[in-house]
This record gives structure tokens, C-alpha cells and sequence, in this order.
């Protein structure tokens, strides 16, 4: 930009250059995704071949949506339930199971679809 603009205009440009930037970088930068949580390695690691793709079922029922108790899903996880055969602290530690629990929340929506009235008729 040429030294003889008047100094609003310089500042201006100035000013456009960086929040374009700043857009650009937002854009680019990916948000917190469910892939950013540590509980996505341990549950595609043990769980996934059973429990399917992010939770939503394959062989064994769907864990998404839904919102669990960590102790709970320990406790499962140790003893087994119904098919689930339980699993050892050797494959998953209870600090892998509780992130696993966190991981399977990101991937539940706030609120669940509500259902209008066409739909029901």
C-alpha cells in the first residue's frame, strides 16, 4: 500500500487484512471434534468390533444415544452383561472405560429429535 494514503485508509486495510486472517484461521481450525477425545482410542480398540462404528450398534446394541453412569458401565465392563463378556484390566483400564463413557456423550446430541405431530399420524 502506498505511503501516500491518508493514514484512515492505511489503517483500514490494515484492519481487513487482519480479520481476514483471523476468518481464515477459524475456518481452518477444526473444532473439538468427537476424534479429539481420549476415550476415541480405547473404544475403537475394544469396543468398535462389537458395539459398531461411534456407538451406534453392530452385533451388539447401539450405545448412541445415550447417557451412561461411569460406574455403571464399569462395573459392566468388568463383570459382563447378558452376550458382553466382561473385559480385564489388561485391555482397558478404568481410567480408559471412564473416557469411553466421555467419548460415547460427545457423540449423543443435546437434546434427541422431538417428534411433530405429522410424523405421529
Amino acid at each position: 500500500m502506498p505511503n501516500s494514503w491518508p493514514s484512515r485508509y492505511r489503517t483500514s486495510v490494515t484492519f481487513r487484512h487482519a480479520l481476514a486472517i483471523v476468518v481464515c484461521l477459524a475456518w481452518t481450525t477444526p473444532a473439538n471434534s468427537a476424534q479429539d477425545q481420549p476415550g476415541t482410542e480405547p473404544y475403537q480398540r475394544v469396543c468398535q468390533a462389537c458395539h459398531g462404528e461411534l456407538g451406534k450398534g453392530d452385533i451388539a446394541p447401539p450405545l448412541v444415544p445415550g447417557r451412561f453412569d461411569p460406574d455403571y458401565v464399569l462395573a459392566v465392563v468388568r463383570e459382563g452383561f447378558g452376550q458382553m463378556p466382561p473385559i480385564s484390566t489388561r485391555e482397558l483400564t478404568d481410567d480408559e472405560v471412564r473416557a469411553i463413557v466421555s467419548y460415547l456423550a460427545s457423540l449423543t446430541p443435546e437434546k434427541p429429535p422431538v417428534a411433530s405431530t405429522e410424523t405421529i399420524r
